[in-house]
């Protein structure tokens, strides 16, 4: 009599099994869209791979102590000067007169000319904003920059 009950359990388990398989088949839940972070910004640069190299380096460099030029007896002194990828620059700067320091800014836009190499280009500024006394906005300057593995940058007149 063994043998038939054998054979009704496996009946009913067989019945039961397609129930079960369903019940513990995993959910499937589609993971919401992946957001893209936004891309970081890219200066506007001569569309060459040596300009492109140059931009990217740039965005890195910070000049400090640099002399953009003095006038009347004034010293003028760029403590520390960024160039930014939306091609501005900021500078925090100071003006000294018969010894007296006055702390100041500059900022304004930044273009460059196709680069040299991938560390080395002729880079133009305009001054657009300063509150540093007897300077005043409009000032362009242009120089050429190199910059070393180091990522020291080496500022000569153009």
């Amino acid at each position: 009599m063994r043998a038939p009950v054998l054979v009704c359990m496996s009946a009913f388990a067989a019945a039961l099994l397609p129930a079960t398989a369903a019940a513990k088949k995993p959910k499937v839940v589609e993971a919401p869209a992946a957001v893209d972070a936004p891309a970081a910004p890219v200066p506007q640069a001569p569309p060459d791979a040596n300009s492109q190299k140059f931009a990217a380096r740039l965005m890195s460099v910070q000049l400090k102590e640099f002399r953009p030029g003095d006038g009347g007896g004034a010293k003028f002194i760029y403590e520390e000067m960024r160039f930014l990828p939306d091609n501005t620059w900021s500078a925090k700067a100071y003006v000294e007169i018969s010894g007296e320091r006055m702390d100041c800014t500059e900022s304004g836009p930044w273009t460059m000319d196709a680069a040299d190499s991938a560390d080395a280009a002729a880079i133009g500024w305009t001054v657009e904003k300063t509150d540093c006394a007897g300077r005043e906005a409009g000032a362009s300057l242009r120089f050429h920059l190199t910059i070393d593995k180091s990522g020291a940058a080496e500022v000569k007149w153009r």
